[in-house]
């Protein structure tokens, strides 16, 4: 029986120590949980601006839209001729925002929709001008000419002025410019 009472009493005292063991672990596992959440909150707060800095190019790349407005579209049902509007272009570089003015010429095609066409000369990237006595759009720096719908008349350039994806959206003509390659016999998207 002393035998059973003392197996009985140092199970008491074990059940004790463990009892008293568990306390002094679950206050340290506390403090621990405690000190790892705060950690958790203050790399979430200094990680999240600077996650959101490091993606913002990708973000924005997505979010941007491709069409510039170039005016009423009432402004252009009677025009006899190519009329030329400048626009304002956004580029986005990583996380520079640069806007710059582009001209376009906006005239009506043999059908009598609006069409837009580019002003770089797709010989060598000069800037064309319309010449309205002469009734044809000329490069300045090669003698390239072209026809009122932008095809090729004469000269060096390689093809006809490129034409640029147009539409009109709640009575507004749009553009969504883009640059082609030079010299070369077909449209090459560059941008």
């Amino acid at each position: 029986m002393k035998q059973e009472c003392s197996s009985e009493l140092q199970n008491d005292a074990c059940a004790a120590c463990l009892a008293k063991e568990s306390l002094r672990v679950s206050r340290r596992s506390f403090f621990a949980s405690l000190l790892g959440a705060c950690a958790g909150l203050i790399v979430t707060v200094i990680g999240t601006p600077m996650l959101r800095y490091i993606l913002y190019p990708v973000q924005a790349g997505g979010r941007s839209s491709k069409w510039t407005e170039i005016g009423d579209a009432s402004e252009f049902d009677k025009i006899e001729g190519p009329v030329t509007k400048t626009i304002a272009l956004t580029q986005r570089d990583g996380w520079r925002e640069v806007v710059s003015r582009q001209s376009v010429f906006v005239n009506r095609s043999a059908d009598g929709k609006l069409q837009v066409l580019s002003p770089i000369c797709p010989h060598l990237g000069c800037s064309v001008g319309w010449h309205e006595n002469q009734n044809k759009f000329i490069c300045p720096c090669h003698g390239g000419q072209f026809d009122p719908d932008g095809s090729r008349i004469s000269g060096p350039p390689p093809r006809g002025l490129d034409r640029l994806e147009a539409q009109v959206k709640d009575g507004k003509l749009e553009v969504q410019f883009e640059y082609f390659r030079s010299n070369v016999p077909d449209r090459q998207l560059l941008s």
